[in-house]
């Protein structure tokens, strides 16, 4: 049974209030069970709110002068399992095999593309390869209409310059908002955290390159292209991102 964020949330705080409330003895006891009933099979609504009776259970154990050891034995991870309404040896033998199940299929999905200079490079042609694919769609549709086209007759040194690591920018800023904590392993409940930090350093390279780049843009090179040339220009660079770029097998 799933369970939603803010429910998760709410009865976690639930059980941080019962926490606070606990000797630094039945603190122990019960960060010991909490491990113990996460590592379960049981759907994680049941072990929260197992949790959070157990909190409560010992929290009053604890006001009646009792000992709250006595609630759980000896065997922590028998009382666990009995808690959840979960057989041990079944669980046991049921927690193991999807672990490495999980382990082998996810393995793949762990590994993140490494931002190597190959990648950058990709991310720079395709960027390229896009601005020329759509000045030579614009500029042919504009011919056919009899509009002017001397717009999109030429491309500057500047503009590729600026397309190439605008586009770095980009993909970088929309990789850091699609990262999740769970990506480094964490509480996939939690609420995703945008990276302003890391965003903020790709845009003031932006702002860099525009920075230094636009008094030069008048003295580098303006490149003369048809719109069709930079069409078919725009369509062979994006063909090529796969022999170019791509991960050769063995």
């Amino acid at each position: 049974m799933g369970i939603s964020y803010k429910k998760l949330r709410e009865i976690q705080n639930r059980q941080m209030t019962e926490l606070s409330r606990m000797t630094p003895d039945n603190v122990k006891l019960f960060n010991q069970i909490s491990s113990i009933a996460r590592s379960t099979t049981a759907d994680e609504k049941t072990q929260e709110e197992w949790i959070l009776s157990a909190g409560k259970e010992i929290v009053q154990a604890q006001q009646d002068g009792r000992s709250a050891h006595e609630l759980y034995g000896s065997d922590l991870e028998a009382a666990v399992h009995t808690g959840l309404g979960l057989d041990e040896e079944e669980d046991s033998a049921a927690s193991e095999q999807p672990k490495s199940l999980e382990t082998n299929s996810t393995e793949p999905q762990q590994q993140k593309q490494p931002r190597t200079p190959k990648w950058y490079a990709m991310i720079a042609w395709a960027s390229v390869s896009f601005i020329l694919l759509i000045q030579g769609g614009a500029g042919l549709i504009i011919g056919w209409t009899d509009g002017d086209i001397e717009p999109f007759s030429h491309i500057s040194l500047f503009s590729i310059i600026v397309a190439a690591v605008g586009g770095i920018a980009l993909v970088e800023m929309l990789r850091r908002l699609a990262e999740r904590p769970d990506d480094q392993g964490a509480d996939r409940n939690a609420v995703p955290k945008v990276n302003l930090r890391g965003i903020v350093i790709y845009l003031a390279v932006v702002v860099l390159v525009l920075f230094v780049g636009y008094p030069l843009r008048d003295s580098l090179p303006v490149f003369n292209l048809a719109p069709w040339v930079s069409l078919v220009i725009g369509i062979i660079g994006l063909a090529l991102l796969r022999p170019l770029f791509g991960q050769k097998k063995g």
